[in-house]
């Protein structure tokens, strides 16, 4: 059992030697979405002082003692240290622990300087310092606030790391175990160290995934917190609107009424506070459909709806631009749509082509049908003439938010073209812009026939 436990220390250094660059390489390669620039820069610099360490103890015979033992050792304590920093700033890391850890470790490294060191007293101070420096490691993550298994894993094994270089330590002195002496117990520990070295680098990794992970699902937490917080402002505010908004909409109506013996001037005035109000419950009606889009909450209810149908029941229709519109349909083209959604889409487009059209000239409603990907559909085009160069790119037209160059003297939120094609999507169809470079446009909305058998 003693002759298979004696292993080759110099083969174990060697390999020290690698893995520890091999850790850095993998620490370096991890991704993380987290701010972990500090933890990372102190694992790279800990590997990189022990790799250095291992390799200058690895060279005992070939190059001098002070240089092997006397800078050796002390990369070796200060790579514990730096691991050991690492691993507490990827938990609740204090300040003044870290700088007694360093402390401890570079005021042990001026042992090796001071004393009169033999082999086994320089085994004696490497081994009870590091054992310190390791067992603290273990202690601080197992006393971690935020404690999870991986800690609990990874600090035990750092704890129990730490009787087994004091055991080195005591054997050291009484059976004069130097560092290359062939002995159980080096075995033990190099086989260990290696062990660690893995164990280590893993458990790093994956407590910065972990805390990557806390990481998010505490953003995801404030995230829904604030927008919580922003529906029920949003709710409260176009309610208020909308009741404001529905007293000076049925005052204007009345004043309408009763001025009918005023001069046009009067009425005009009337009419453009009726169409004001009109203008601002659209964009309080698209504010509170955008607000059911992100919160996940808009109902869909799919049934065949004609489109020449849907149309003749929209407002705009019927109010005092309708006779700029052409409406292209008949009265057996439908497709397979939410009433209600489907309105609100053409009613958005109808809106923009009256908003951003040549005055005067005439609005398009046609339709024609348009299977897609072996499905029967049609897409339903609303067309109108710009101003020459005013035609927006088809890159950003349906962007939220988004508003023409030629927007700033018209109303508006840029959520209509948004809303439209997000509806569209909700209904299995898609929203889409066509101009045709000589100043005329084309909006349209496609969406799927009812099947055969729902139509009979």
């Amino acid at each position: 059992m003693s002759s298979f436990l004696e292993l080759d220390i110099l083969t174990f250094l060697r390999l020290l030697v690698i893995g520890n660059l091999v850790a850095m390489v993998m620490v370096f390669a991890y991704r993380s979405p987290g701010n972990h620039a500090a933890p990372i820069r102190f694992f790279v610099l800990a590997r990189l002082c022990q790799s250095m360490a291992f390799l200058l103890i690895s060279l005992r015979g070939q190059i001098p003692l002070w240089l092997s033992a006397h800078v050796g050792n002390p990369f070796l304590l200060v790579g514990f240290a730096f691991e050991i920093l690492a691993l507490a700033r990827l938990c609740d890391s204090q300040p003044h622990k870290e700088r007694l850890l360093m402390l401890w470790a570079l005021g042990c490294s001026t042992l090796y300087w001071i004393l009169d060191s033999t082999p086994t007293r320089l085994v004696t101070i490497t081994s009870l310092a590091a054992a310190l420096i390791v067992g603290t490691g273990g202690l601080h993550l197992l006393g971690s606030s935020r404690q999870s298994m991986l800690k609990t894993l990874t600090g035990s094994i750092y704890l129990g790391y730490a009787p087994i270089l004091v055991l080195r330590g005591y054997l050291a002195q009484t059976d004069t175990i130097s560092v290359m002496t062939v002995h159980t117990i080096q075995s033990v520990v190099y086989l260990i160290q290696f062990s660690l070295l893995l164990a280590g680098t893993v458990g790093f990794l994956l407590l910065m995934k972990e805390a990557d992970d806390q990481l998010l699902r505490e953003s995801e937490q404030r995230e829904r917190q604030r927008r919580t917080l922003q529906s029920n402002f949003i709710d409260m505010l176009t309610h208020e609107l909308r009741a404001a908004l529905a007293v000076v909409k049925i005052s204007s109506s009345s004043l309408k009424r009763q001025l009918t013996d005023q001069p046009p001037e009067v009425s005009r005035r009337v009419e453009n506070i009726g169409r004001a109000t009109d203008s601002m419950s659209a964009i309080v009606d698209r504010c509170i459909e955008l607000e059911r889009l992100d919160r996940g909450e808009q109902s869909i209810h799919l049934s065949e709806c004609v489109l020449l149908d849907v149309v003749a029941d929209l407002d705009v229709v019927c109010g005092p631009d309708s006779p700029r519109l052409v409406i292209q349909l008949n009265d057996t083209d439908a497709v397979l749509a939410d009433r209600h959604l489907l309105e609100v889409a053409l009613g958005n487009l109808i809106d923009n082509a009256l908003k951003y059209a040549v005055p005067g000239t005439p609005i398009t409603i046609r339709c024609e049908a348009e299977p897609r990907d072996g499905q029967a559909g049609f897409r339903l085009s609303v067309d109108n003439q710009v101003e020459a160069g005013t035609a927006p790119g088809t890159e950003q037209v349906f962007v939220r938010y988004f508003r023409g160059s030629n927007a700033h003297d018209v109303s508006g939120t840029g959520l209509g073209l948004y809303l439209t094609r997000e509806l569209a999507r909700l209904q299995g169809g898609e929203a889409e812009y066509r101009p045709d470079g000589a100043g005329r446009v084309s909006f349209s909305i496609w969406l799927p026939a009812p099947s055969p058998e729902a139509a009979r």
